[in-house]
Order: C-alpha cells, then sequence, then structure tokens
C-alpha cells in the first residue's frame, strides 16, 4: 500500500468511528431524556415491567455514555472488519491510536 491510500484508510476509520460516536451519544442521551420524562407516569400506572426495563436500560446507557469511545471503537471494528484492507489497518489499532490521527 502507498501513503497515500494509508492515510485515506486511516482518516475513513477516524471519520467513521467520529460518526457512531456522535450517533450512539445522540440515540442514549434522547433516550435518558425520554426516560427522565416517563419514570413518574411508569410509577403512577404500576407497570413494574416496563420501569425495569426503563431502569436497567438507563444504567446501561450510563455506562455506554461513560465508555462511548470503546464502544464506537468497537462498532467501527465491525462495520469496517469485513473489508480487507480496513480490517489490516484495525488489527493492531487501539482507540488511543485514533486521537493521535
Amino acid at each position: 500500500m502507498t501513503e497515500s491510500s494509508d492515510t485515506k484508510i486511516l482518516q475513513k476509520i477516524k471519520k467513521t468511528h467520529e460518526r457512531i460516536a456522535i450517533t450512539a451519544g445522540i440515540v442514549m442521551g434522547v433516550a435518558l431524556s425520554s426516560y427522565f420524562f416517563t419514570f413518574g407516569m411508569l410509577i403512577d400506572r404500576d407497570a413494574s415491567g416496563a420501569l425495569w426495563f426503563q431502569i436497567i436500560t438507563s444504567v446501561l446507557f450510563v455506562f455506554g455514555l461513560i465508555f462511548l469511545k470503546r464502544l464506537a471503537f468497537f462498532l467501527t471494528k465491525l462495520v469496517l472488519g469485513y473489508n480487507g484492507e480496513y480490517r489490516r489497518a484495525l488489527r493492531g489499532m487501539t482507540v488511543a491510536d485514533l486521537d493521535r490521527l
């Protein structure tokens, strides 16, 4: 591979990572916001199953937001890992490597 193609591959990986991180962060934030406004309604209606679902998923979303970069990098590996060029570039890469690009 040439230097130009390596740079293009790395830039595509970084751009994909950023898009996935932004999308996942927005989705989790909107879900947590909607959960905030529906907790009281679920308690009043005595919908314990839905309430437990929201409690468990909200805890998972908080951890997802804490580890958002790692989660987005994992999803980037899943999305781009099917292409051989990207698989080779992602093989030894870590999240910290993306920050240095």
